[in-house]
């Protein structure tokens, strides 16, 4: 059998990120290019492992961005099978999800399993109730017609469980392993598994997701596991695939590899033999230019501009490439640190901005204050009362504690509270997106709450 498919996911549709229309057509600019090269690579699925919109409830146009790109893809005769991400579950009053309405209008095969006492029921796709585990792909239903004699590739779906994730993926492991003779019967040779869930430890902030050994029991069950959730790309054991954001999300991704995959299954191979070949391509999106400026010694506003011009003039140079690489304007995101020598009030942002206009064409320039005056200067190695730095961390996280246990809805977890407030305070001064900062406390809000 041989056969290929396109594996994308966060590609967030309806993010008006800062407040302006370019980017919120930009995420489906990103969307509709890994869309085409689905469609020039003749692919014989293309999977949506969750997160296709920004937010439960969209406007018309950002629907009208979903339904152009997936009917580009009906048009071509390729499948598009997805799951829902967090981002993309119904209000719980509401009861229908803008990917089910998709479903319903036939541009699209939502593969939510029932889920009975934990265990997630292995049914196959059915067109009239629009429901089902899996969906499979044969030599009927391929567009290159590669997939040959009785063999099938089918894709199963997990859509996003939050903290129960663990408990379904064990239960699905074991309805896998007892399903497999079956499936040897019905001639499945390649299984993919969607997932809307990351890998603990690949993004700091993130917490509560599985560990890597966590998903150990599905080996040898699927040959392709392929995640969503996390922005940032990554791989693990050529068998478990995260492509990452089909646009910037947030700020701090702006260093992350991200993109999409296309995946090429062979599984008429001498035994040992890879059954795929896995291509991570990195989509077109609009350029984002992030710097840091240390302020340190600055005694006065003007000195704070004069510094900006220089930093300046040598960070376009390094950023040549970048800006070559599309033909949009960049955005521009500038985190001030360090120690201020006069009032944070003195200075002029328009300025600093103009400042860097001069040097950079950009749709937006974001500035992010994380500066301490003078009078805050606890020293690069000790605080003001001679504690080290670690120290002081530690008095900070403990006042805080001591301030949330006087509220009684949340004693029992003041320390885990108080951890995530300094975390939040960290994020705020590193200069990160106020919506990863949101999305961080979301996380442990849900953690906590169980």
């Amino acid at each position: 059998m041989r056969a290929t498919f396109v594996h994308t996911a966060d590609n967030h549709l309806g993010y008006e990120q800062y407040g302006l229309k370019e980017r919120f057509n930009d995420f489906a600019r990103a969307f509709l290019a890994v869309v085409d090269a689905a469609v020039a690579q003749r692919a014989d699925c293309f999977i949506i492992a969750g997160d296709l919109f920004n937010k439960r409830a969209i406007d018309a146009l950002t629907l009208m961005q979903a339904q152009e790109g997936l009917q580009r893809l009906q048009a071509a005769g390729i499948p598009a099978i997805a799951i829902e991400g967090n981002h993309d579950r119904s209000y719980y009053r509401d009861g229908v999800s803008w990917l089910q309405f998709l479903c319903w209008q036939k541009l699209l095969i939502l593969l939510n399993p029932l889920v009975e006492d934990g265990v997630p029921q292995l049914t196959p796709w059915d067109a009239e109730a629009m429901r089902g585990a899996y969906y499979d792909l044969t030599s009927a239903s391929t567009v290159s017609g590669s997939a040959t004699g009785g063999e099938r590739l089918r894709v199963y779906g997990l859509p996003w469980y939050g903290t129960s994730t663990v408990r379904v993926m064990e239960n699905f492991a074991g309805e896998l392993a007892a399903a497999r003779e079956r499936e040897q019967a019905e001639g499945v040779t390649y299984r993919v598994l969607m997932m809307h869930t990351g890998v603990e430890g690949i993004v700091p902030q993130m917490h509560g997701l599985p560990a890597y050994e966590q998903f150990q029991p599905l080996r040898g069950l699927v040959d392709y596991v392929a995640l969503g959730h996390i922005h940032k790309q990554y791989v693990r054991d050529e068998w478990l695939y995260n492509p990452g954001s089909t646009e910037t999300w947030g700020a701090e991704e702006s260093a992350w590899e991200r993109g999409y995959y296309v995946a090429r299954v062979a599984t008429d191979v001498p035994a040992g033999a890879p059954r795929h070949i896995v291509e991570h391509v990195i989509n077109p999106r609009r350029p984002f230019i992030r710097h840091t400026l240390r302020v340190d010694g600055v005694v006065d506003p003007t000195a704070l501009y004069e510094r900006l011009d220089v930093k300046a003039a040598g960070w376009v140079r390094e950023d040549v490439d970048k800006l070559a690489a599309s033909p949009l304007e960049p955005v521009i995101d500038l985190s001030l640190t360090g120690v201020l020598g006069f009032d944070q009030g003195a200075y002029d942002k328009a300025r600093l901005e103009e400042i860097l206009r001069q040097y950079y064409d950009a749709l937006t320039v974001r500035i992010h204050d994380g500066t301490r005056d003078t009078e805050w200067d606890l020293g690069e190695e000790e605080g003001g009362d001679g504690r080290d730095r670690s120290t002081w961390q530690q008095l900070e996280v403990h006042i805080f504690q001591e301030l949330i246990a006087r509220d009684t809805r949340y004693t029992a977890h003041a320390p885990q509270w108080a951890k995530v407030l300094s975390d939040l305070k960290t994020m705020a001064l590193a200069g990160d997106e106020p919506a990863a900062i949101a999305q961080h406390l979301r996380t442990a809000r849900t953690e906590l709450a169980n």
